[in-house]
């Protein structure tokens, strides 16, 4: 089941004067628009880079460490 949720919200608001013979009429008319879709996949591509990023930077510091004992032993 996909999930749609409102991504946005717009409102649109005009303004008309009509001058007739018995006075003006002013005439307001709102519009409003709502933009659904699906959330957006991109969030869930940076996730998964930052958690790529995160583990890399783990397994390089555990290297690390592991070649500085290596280094020392003779």
């Amino acid at each position: 089941m996909t999930a749609i949720k409102l991504i946005e919200s717009e409102t649109i608001e005009t303004q008309k004067v009509f001058n007739f013979s018995d006075g003006p009429v002013t005439v307001v008319e709102r519009e409003v628009h709502e933009f659904y879709g699906t959330p957006a996949p991109r969030l869930v591509v940076v996730d998964a880079i930052e958690n790529f990023i995160a583990r890399s930077r783990s397994e390089i510091a555990g290297l690390s460490s592991i070649m500085r004992e290596l280094s020392s032993v003779k």
